[in-house]
């Protein structure tokens, strides 16, 4: 017999830590707030391409038949079947989400679905569309068309759109950049590859019924939230709905995050050591996800050449598959006392240790919540993707933040920069200067000032979940809107 709940969400998000967690937080929240039933579906990927879609497309399909479907479906972690639901009343989706909805539309029609994204990540996108729903398919196309012929791609993609170019990129409430200035990194991977997720992006956005993000209203520019009244209106949405900090919200949930400094002696010793010897906010916490890593590793070492220099103690997290770390560095850092390699890290209880003063990050979207949940203020090291366009609203807006500069590389990192009108020379000896000189501010007054903003937006998250806050009354008005 299919359970009567008054509603039924579900939610796919690739598998991915960065995009999964927010919305099992979300899942989390809403059976908080209704009875309501959620079906988190997990998806695989490529063993060797994270860029195949086709796998990621394939599996989802046959899972979200049987969920529209309302019949059981098998547990992605356990080695059972999961009773039948009723049909799901929506279907939440993340950034690359574009094959989900395609999919599940082919079974429901008129099935409500609501797309996370950051907003000014969104909103760059909404600017950028000059081609309708027809030509965006064509362009896909036609990029199938070249892999079919045995370009790979990211040639395929390159052929069809283009590379980065000089233009003026001004989304409302952002210093404008040029386009270039989104892809300030070499990557391992042909940055080709991501062409069909930035085509995709907007069509997706068509597809929906409505926008949430896992931003927080306390961040986000007045100019961005007022940008997206506009566009739903005029397409007929959902207004946009600003529901972080999606992180852990019960005291079971933190101690479950805290649990993973226990559940490491190494972690949980070094940062007792270090809270004994230098006293609370004076390590660098390091991660540049579990993706991300720079293509000139040499300035990296450089960096923690300085803090081993100037006697910083600092974890560094490298969960990339790309990071190597060299035996000469491995073991410098060992003999110093002060530094820390892992593999893995419970990377927000970290940032909400006493000993946890700054955070060197990529700049992605969940790192970023974290840090300001924490009121931890960054030194940023961006790649792609959305993590640009963050870093340049956490340094030139919000002033919790500092950006390392010289250490972008490649064909478009080491060309002028807009906002400074300076252009990076890309050197280690620039690196070290620079980062000498960042850490030296960061310490000083001027750091004192970025800590207290981010203590400031601090405060203001942690109201957003409360009895009136705004992002629970969004999530509330959400919840009625699929109910209704």
């Amino acid at each position: 017999m299919v359970p009567k709940t008054p509603l039924h969400i579900a939610i796919a998000a690739d598998m991915g830590w960065g995009h999964v967690r927010p919305l099992c937080a979300l899942a989390a929240r809403i059976v908080r707030l209704r009875a309501a039933d959620v079906t988190l579906v997990g998806l695989a990927q490529h063993e060797t391409d994270m860029f195949d879609r086709r796998v990621v497309a394939a599996a989802f399909d046959g899972t979200v038949q049987r969920v529209l479907a309302a019949q059981p479906v098998p547990c992605a972690v356990a080695t059972r079947e999961l009773p039948a639901l009723r049909a799901p009343h929506a279907l939440v989706v993340d950034i690359l989400g574009h094959e989900y909805v395609a999919s599940a539309r082919k079974y429901d029609a008129a099935l409500k679905v609501f797309v996370s994204m950051p907003p000014s990540l969104l909103s760059m996108h909404v600017l950028r569309t000059k081609v309708d729903e027809g030509e965006i398919a064509g362009m896909l196309a036609a990029i199938e068309k070249g892999v079919g012929e045995g370009r790979t791609l990211g040639q395929a993609t390159n052929e069809v759109m283009g590379g980065p170019t000089d233009e003026i990129l001004a989304a409302p409430g952002l210093p404008p950049i040029h386009d270039y200035e989104q892809y300030p990194q070499e990557l391992y991977f042909d940055p080709g590859e991501l062409g069909p997720f930035y085509l995709t992006v907007p069509d997706l956005i068509y597809r929906c019924n409505g926008l949430i993000s896992a931003s927080m209203a306390c961040i986000e520019p007045p100019e961005i939230i007022d940008l997206f009244a506009k566009f739903s209106a005029a397409r007929g949405f959902e207004p946009l709905r600003l529901l972080g900090p999606l992180l852990p919200q019960t005291e079971r949930e933190a101690e479950i995050e805290r649990g993973g400094i226990a559940g490491s002696p190494e972690i949980s010793s070094f940062l007792k050591n270090v809270l004994e010897k230098h006293g609370e906010r004076s390590m660098l916490y390091i991660s540049l996800g579990t993706v991300f890593w720079p293509t000139q590793p040499e300035k990296m070492w450089t960096f923690l050449d300085v803090l081993l220099d100037k006697k910083i103690p600092f974890i560094m997290a490298h969960a990339s598959p790309f990071c190597q770390l060299p035996e000469e560095t491995v073991a410098k850092v060992k003999a110093s006392g002060t530094g820390l390699f892992v593999p893995w890290a419970p990377q927000q209880a970290i940032l909400e240790h006493p000993v946890t003063g700054w955070f060197v990050t990529h700049g992605g979207f969940n790192g970023i919540v974290e840090s300001i949940h924490a009121g931890v203020p960054m030194i940023c090291w961006p790649f792609q993707g959305d993590q640009p366009l963050n870093v340049v609203h956490l340094t030139d807006n919000l002033d919790v933040a500092y950006e390392l500069l010289e250490v972008r590389n490649g064909p478009w990192g080491l060309k002028p920069i807009h906002r400074t009108g300076k252009t990076p020379t890309g050197t280690l000896v620039a690196v070290r200067a620079e980062a000498n000189a960042l850490l030296e501010k960061a310490l000083g007054e001027d750091g004192a000032r970025k800590r207290a903003n981010i203590q400031k937006l601090r405060d203001a998250a942690l109201e957003l979940w409360k009895d009136g806050g705004e992002a629970r009354i969004a999530a509330e008005q959400m919840l009625d809107s699929i109910a209704a």
